[in-house]
């Protein structure tokens, strides 16, 4: 019997076991998607790998906010006056990332990431999933084109080599030009068949330069765009493989920053994706998604959230210490009302009870024989003063004395009885004393008499 109870049982708990491990497998999200390859990066890549790293950061960053791109495409479309650095003005007041804002100076780039849409996403993913891997294929990509010599070709670009990594900087502080080029020219041959590099038809409005007649360059250039140094906020930190940016409340928009200036700002961090800004756009795999698009909230919200919190406790802490020095106010009112109605009613026993009054003799014998200590002596100090008051109003005061001013007391009267009161130690003392005085004043006669006969007999001889 009870190997089929135990039986029974183990049949019951297999089904409940079962529907707790498919609910638990169906809780925890399986990773499908693949991530990029060398060779898709690379294809990714190939049109915008040679721009200039400042412009190059913003391209970057803006295809995380395909949303934004958009409303920014659609706004330079609207206002096709406003150029430069007067649009990045303008637009200061919008949502929209720092970066994207940057690019309405550039409207030709927000063209190219509005109309590709699939490959800013792919674009924006690749730079989500891994960043250090997407930089290492930038400059994988311009080691290409060093080695054919196309960089030897920029006329409009300045580039240099840092260690092993290759930087592209604009020649002028404030002027800015965004090169077009064949990208199945730029890099030499191509090394993944599969993977074809992506090719845009160059605009017409872009002109060709070659600072050398007989060499034909590979590069159209877009044009001369002025531009504030508020542009000019975040770089590559090539060596550690990420984006780096100034915060736009500790960055200085009339100081131009270069690239080394950007990384080495006491303010600026490691660029950071901010949901908020995705406008509730998926992302393309499950890693990415559990990282960003949780229900966290942003950075913003987290700090108004923090103040929000500090500002309720303070709040309480102040109400809290208000309570509680209305309490111990109270508190000790009660209990000083207490101690004054306890002393009241000890003194009013003993004065009925005709307890011993406490004396000063008293005290000070108990306190050398040590039967009490100093703070018992104040304590009876206190309380003998409370006796001798109380004393002094249950006492009936004795009608005022009238002296009659016709009588007058003769002073030797006075001095007799104060004599007669004295004592016999006392009478002893005064008559050795006066005995003393007496002797002294015949000797000081004596010699004064002694000294005039002298000084007379002189006087008589010198007359003489």
């Amino acid at each position: 019997m009870k190997i089929k109870h135990t039986l029974l049982s183990i049949l019951l708990f297999i089904p409940i076991l079962l529907s707790f491990v498919h609910a638990s497998t169906e809780q925890v999200p399986v990773e499908t998607v693949t991530p990029f390859t060398d060779g898709e990066l690379e294809q990714i890549l190939a049109p915008i790998a040679l721009y200039p790293d400042t412009v190059l950061t913003h391209v970057l960053i803006a295809s995380t906010y395909p949303l934004e791109v958009i409303q920014a495409e659609r706004w330079t479309g609207e206002n096709p006056d406003v150029l430069a650095t007067d649009a990045v003005k303008s637009v200061e007041e919008k949502d929209w990332d720092p970066s994207v804002k940057a690019l309405v100076a550039f409207p030709e780039i927000l063209q190219r990431l509005s109309k590709n849409l699939d490959w800013t996403q792919k674009l924006g993913d690749a730079f989500l999933a891994d960043e250090e891997r997407l930089l290492a294929s930038i400059q994988a990509l311009r080691q290409r084109a060093y080695e054919i010599g196309s960089l030897d070709k920029m006329d409009k670009m300045k580039v240099s080599k840092d260690e092993n990594n290759i930087v592209i900087e604009p020649i002028e502080t404030q002027v800015v030009y965004v090169p077009y080029y064949d990208t199945r020219v730029v890099y030499g041959p191509w090394h993944w068949a599969h993977y074809p590099p992506v090719y845009w038809h160059y605009p017409s409005h872009y002109a060709h330069f070659s600072h050398n007649s007989r060499h034909h360059s590979p590069f159209y250039w877009g044009p001369r765009v002025h531009i504030s140094f508020g542009f000019f906020f975040s770089s590559f930190h090539w060596h550690n493989r990420h984006v780096v940016r100034i915060p736009t409340h500790h960055y200085r928009p009339y100081a131009h920053h270069s690239r080394r200036e950007v990384i080495r700002h006491e303010h600026a961090n490691r660029w950071r994706h901010n949901p908020t800004h995705r406008r509730g756009v998926s992302y393309r795999s499950v890693t990415v998604s559990n990282r960003y698009a949780s229900n966290r909230a942003s950075q913003t919200e987290i700090r108004s959230h923090r103040t929000r919190t500090d500002n309720q406790v303070s709040r309480t802490n102040q109400s809290n210490r208000r309570n509680q020095t209305t309490h111990t106010t109270r508190r000790n009112d009660s209990v000083r009302a207490n101690s004054n109605n306890t002393r009241s009613g000890n003194n009013n026993n003993r004065i009925r009870n005709n307890r011993p009054e406490v004396t000063r003799d008293r005290i000070q014998r108990e306190l050398r024989d040590g039967r009490i200590t100093v703070n018992e002596r104040n304590n009876r100090n206190v309380e003998r003063t409370v006796e001798r008051n109380i004393q002094r109003r249950t006492e009936p005061t004795a009608p005022p004395i009238k002296i009659n001013q016709n009588v007058r007391t003769e002073p030797t009267q006075t001095r007799e009885r104060a004599s007669s009161r004295t004592s016999p130690r006392s009478n002893s003392r005064s008559n050795t004393r006066s005995n003393s005085r007496q002797n002294s004043s015949s000797n000081n006669r004596s010699s004064n008499r002694s000294s005039n006969k002298q000084s007379k007999g002189r006087s008589n001889k010198r007359e003489r």
